[in-house]
């Protein structure tokens, strides 16, 4: 996905370097401590992905407060409601290229491991401003806001972002590369937490994408077993509609302070 990388100013990788992109997100970007942390901020800045999101928060989910994305912090990708913060380590972004570079995703898919983490960065970012969203507007969730804003993220990038689909594909796959590095069980916690499991976070992911233009993928969804391939076929496209719809009803009637 070519289209995400953009050349950026060096001097935003300085220490406490911060954008504000009219006064509804602000880029913070903590001193990195190493050389894989100093790379880790490098691809972020080069890659585009502040811009795209700043840009599609400005165009279709603007922040009653403004929003803090805080590159480097020690825990994360996480939203903080406290702080009203994305916190985004450096060391997700290096594991995140780092997989891709594991699952020779060059060889296989015919794209950089680079650009297959940059997705998965903007993917990540867009999920964590759902969160963000959700509570800015005080916005009614009916079920798990975990998989709410995973849909969120998935939409914002195949309508809005040229080449998104592409790009959510990337996103799916890396929970694919997390799903096949843990074992064959899960713990006794995972059936508790708030996430879904990252098997169901791909297909759930690929659903939408094939849902958004059946036709040109056509191939997407060849890992579901073929007694249920054309009713899971139907059933993505009528829950892409679906969610695409409702997300889109809200969005267009629910005006924030500041949008534009």
């Amino acid at each position: 996905m070519k289209s995400l990388l953009v050349s950026l100013s060096l001097s935003s990788l300085l220490a406490g370097f911060a954008v504000a992109a009219q006064n509804n997100i602000s880029i913070e970007y903590l001193p990195a401590k190493d050389k894989e942390e100093r790379s880790a901020q490098q691809l972020i800045a080069n890659s585009g992905v502040n811009a795209i999101l700043t840009g599609l928060s400005d165009a279709h989910f603007a922040f009653n407060q403004t929003l803090t994305i805080q590159y480097g912090a020690e825990d994360g990708p996480m939203y903080d409601p406290e702080a009203h913060t994305v916190y985004m380590p450096y060391s997700f972004v290096a594991e995140s290229l780092q997989y891709f570079r594991d699952n020779d995703y060059q060889e296989k898919f015919g794209k950089e491991p680079q650009l297959g983490a940059i997705d998965t960065i903007l993917h990540t970012l867009l999920h964590e401003a759902g969160h963000a969203f959700v509570a800015d507007q005080n916005i009614p969730v009916l079920g798990k806001e975990e998989d709410a804003v995973d849909n969120f993220a998935t939409l914002m990038m195949i309508n809005y972002v040229e080449g998104g689909d592409d790009a959510a594909i990337s996103a799916a796959d890396m929970f694919a590369f997390e799903s096949d590095n843990r074992p064959d069980y899960y713990d006794f916690g995972e059936y508790i937490d708030e996430h879904s499991f990252d098997l169901q976070r791909y297909f759930s992911t690929l659903c939408l994408v094939y849902g958004s233009d059946p036709e040109k993928h056509q191939n997407l969804l060849e890992e579901v077993e073929k007694d249920y391939l054309s009713e899971r076929k139907d059933f993505c496209i009528d829950n892409f509609d679906q969610l695409d719809q409702s997300w889109h009803q809200y969005l267009s009637s629910k005006k924030p302070e500041n949008a534009k």
